[in-house]
């Protein structure tokens, strides 16, 4: 894992100095070895940036930017590429030489015979970019999920791209300016939704995605979606669980590879202990695992976690976070968000006991519920389908008055989402995902920000048309893969353990593992009496049946117990004691209402946490220069 960037200037001086910047800025994401290389071109400047992380060539020989001798093509990528040596076999029987060990010499090679066409060839996560010295093309793209991140800013005189959005602005090439859409979409659902950040002018290549720059043009492509509805298969093979037990061995093994040490996260849930089983099986000696405890003993899942580690035989190791030493490394956890989250210290705290215990490398179950059809946002997601249409039919015969009126009814969160789907066309799967109405974003808002209906990126649209002809439990799959595992899960996974220069694999979202899944009926992956049928089932013993039948809850803190005590009075002080200006962009009436309700019950922890860290994120890069 690493940090890359480029930039393509017609002044080499600034080109130089702003990418001297935003290589500096992501150090944090590879530590081990840094690269800045000068390329001219006709008319001026491309400079390629690298910080490096080494997991594969720990030589020398890996560094970054690298050349093809032959082609004189460049690249600086971020990632991991798990099927590197296959196709590095097939390249030396069609006569190409190699000189380091690393998967980047094999993306380098593949383009050069494949051009554009390589990306479907990998199998892992990526974001790299390639400089084609004989076309004067830049060629970028990421993986089919969007496990990597990677950013683009096309200016006047100008393009940019870097695996973070703090890298782009450090650069001073991209005004500071708030970019509206992605406020909405934040206050909406939490996080920003790609390809949108918070900043104008700076997107989010979308997964599966490439990007060709040339002569100051560019043209995007999508070179991967997930399986048409119609490749469903209604014939269901005798062999399922057998099949499907295959496939995931093969996802998790391939993700094994590594010239580092290497772990895995492990809470005692279904997805996190199918990981660790399915890596001790691949391994002669205990498999490094670890979780973190709380005192709490709602949150605190300590019993499952040791015993599936005693079921597995892992080496485990678990880290006992309190609210005071939240409270400590607060700042440090702040600044680590990339760009803002309601969710991600999680991930930040265990990737920080992992990596001081030696990992380099860590598996995580990230994506299981998504894939697998577990947890209780999946369930809500159903039940929101099943009465979503039926409401929405409603709403054609309730005046529209009525309808808008009775969005603003300050009820419960619950009672919010019912009436919303009155005043919305939008697939009922994005009202029960959603944070704030657009109603109650503008109660929110301070009064110099315009009050914007249609702010929802085009690519909610294209899904809503490709999800259409499945199944309503793959349809509810297909859209938490492309819309909250992605712009939530994936993005805060990625920004928070490379706080801590690990790297994070999540081998349960393999694409090729999701593609079979997709090949098979949703039924098969919901049962009210067995939870994830389709992992479990397919597991057998691996996993302890305690850990099936056991109570379910997502790996989180203990926020809402903390906001009410140890971290009370800085919330208060940030929410009732603003200025106006430094409320901005929310208002101060806004920030006090929404208090309020999160004292009474109205309001769910999270909501309030959302908040802090955006406003906590504006302060940081100075977005509130701009208020007139």
């Amino acid at each position: 894992m690493c940090g890359i960037a480029g930039n393509i200037h017609p002044n080499r001086d600034v080109a130089e100095r702003a990418l001297s910047a935003m290589t500096r800025v992501q150090a944090h994401r590879g530590p081990d070895d840094e690269g800045l290389e000068v390329i001219t071109k006709k008319g001026g400047t491309l400079v390629f940036g690298h910080r490096r992380l080494a997991i594969i060539d720990l030589s020398p020989a890996g560094h970054q930017p690298m050349q093809d001798p032959e082609t004189g093509n460049w690249i600086t990528f971020n990632g991991e590429i798990y099927n590197f040596q296959e196709l590095r076999r097939i390249l030396e029987k069609k006569g190409l030489e190699f000189r380091t060990k690393a998967d980047t010499e094999v993306i380098l090679k593949a383009y050069a015979v494949w051009g554009r066409e390589c990306v479907n060839q990998f199998r892992g996560i990526f974001a790299f970019g390639i400089w084609n010295t004989k076309r004067e093309t830049l060629f970028l793209a990421r993986d089919q999920l969007g496990v990597k991140p990677l950013y683009y800013h096309q200016g006047k005189d100008c393009f940019i791209f870097a695996s973070e959005v703090r890298a782009i602005l450090v650069s001073d090439l991209v005004p500071r300016k708030l970019d509206i859409n992605g406020l909405y979409s934040y206050l909406a659902y939490g996080s920003v939704q790609d390809p949108y950040t918070l900043i104008e002018g700076i997107n989010s290549l979308l997964p599966g995605h490439f990007i060709e720059w040339k002569e100051g043009d560019i043209y995007i492509h999508r070179y991967w979606h997930l399986p048409p509805p119609e490749a469903v298969n209604p014939q269901l093979p005798k062999d399922v669980y057998y099949q499907v037990a295959e496939v995931l061995s093969d996802a998790v093994r391939n993700q094994l590879i590594s010239d580092v040490p290497l772990g895995a996260f492990m809470s005692g849930g279904i997805d996190s202990t199918a990981i660790a089983a399915l890596m001790q099986k691949t391994s002669t000696a205990p498999a490094k695992t670890f979780s973190i405890v709380f005192d709490e003993a709602k949150y605190d899942e300590r019993k499952y976690s040791r015993l599936a580690a005693k079921h597995i035989g892992t080496d485990h190791t678990e880290l006992e976070l309190r609210g005071g030493t939240v409270r400590k490394d607060l700042p440090q956890a702040l600044s680590a968000y990339d760009q803002p989250s309601i969710d991600g210290l999680n991930t930040y705290f265990v990737s920080k006991v992992t990596k001081e215990a030696g990992l380099t490398v860590a598996l995580s179950g990230v994506g299981g519920d998504e894939i697998f059809g577990g947890y209780d946002g999946y369930s809500k997601s159903l039940l929101a389908e099943r009465w979503g249409k039926p409401i929405q039919a409603f709403a054609s015969f309730v005046p529209g008055p009525l309808c808008r009126m009775l969005n603003r009814w300050n009820g419960s969160e619950p009672i919010r989402k019912v009436l919303s789907l009155l005043n919305t066309r939008r697939h009922p799967y994005f009202i029960s995902r959603r944070l704030f109405s657009n109603w109650q974003i503008g109660q929110l808002l301070h009064r110099d920000i315009p009050r914007i209906s249609s702010w929802e990126p085009e690519t909610f649209d294209r899904i809503e048309r490709e999800v259409k002809g499945y199944d309503s439990i793959n349809r509810t799959s297909a859209f938490e893969l492309q819309t909250y595992m992605l712009s939530t899960l994936l993005r805060d996974t990625d920004q928070m353990s490379m706080a801590h220069a690990l790297e994070v694999r999540v081998p349960l979202i393999d694409h090729k593992l999701v593609e079979f899944l997709f090949t098979l009926p949703g039924y098969l992956k919901v049962d009210k009496n067995f939870p994830k049928p389709l992992l479990t089932k397919a597991l057998d013993n691996d996993i302890p049946k305690e850990c099936i039948f056991r109570p379910k809850r997502g790996f989180e803190l203990p926020f809402e117990v903390w906001l009410r005590e140890k971290l009370q009075e800085e919330m208060k002080e940030s929410f009732l004691n603003s200025r106006e200006d430094e409320a901005w962009p929310l208002g101060k009436k806004g920030l006090s209402q929404i208090w309020q309700e999160f004292q009474r019950g109205k309001l769910n922890w999270s909501r309030m946490w959302g908040i802090y860290v955006l406003q906590h994120w504006i302060n940081l890069w100075g977005l509130r220069s701009q208020i007139k």
